[in-house]
């Protein structure tokens, strides 16, 4: 059922990022906020899609690279909640076992109670 409702997600991403290139391409002179807001209902889409496919994707494992700063997932939302993270400071990578997963976990999810209860570690990347 899970990989019938992945399926469906990418689907969906992939219709609504060729809505989003069309309009980027639109040859209408728009300000950075008036495109934002132009293609503010693609974008909260894609975000809500995103958040649903981590949670439910199967995951693979891989060794923890030398870069990024690896914390407790009980850490990382503590300091989410305290506003040390907020999405446009980077991402983390869902991790246990000493070992770094395939998916990705930003700061917002907290916000949206979309954490994986299947990790306990996650790897913080900067940008």
């Amino acid at each position: 059922m899970k990989t019938n409702r992945l399926q469906e997600i990418q689907n969906r991403i992939n219709v609504l990022n060729e809505v989003y290139e069309r309009k980027w391409h639109d040859k209408t002179e728009r300000t950075w906020e008036e495109f934002q807001e132009y293609v503010k209902e693609e974008l909260d889409e894609l975000s809500e899609l995103s958040r649903e496919k981590r949670m439910i994707m199967p995951y693979e494992m891989e060794e923890i690279p030398d870069y990024g700063d690896v914390m407790s997932l009980k850490d990382f939302i503590e300091c989410v909640k305290d506003g040390s993270f907020i999405d446009y400071d980077g991402f983390g990578h869902y991790a246990k076992d000493n070992m770094m997963s395939n998916i990705a976990i930003i700061p917002s999810d907290v916000e949206h109670k979309a954490i994986r209860k299947d990790f306990d570690t996650l790897v913080w990347l900067r940008f």
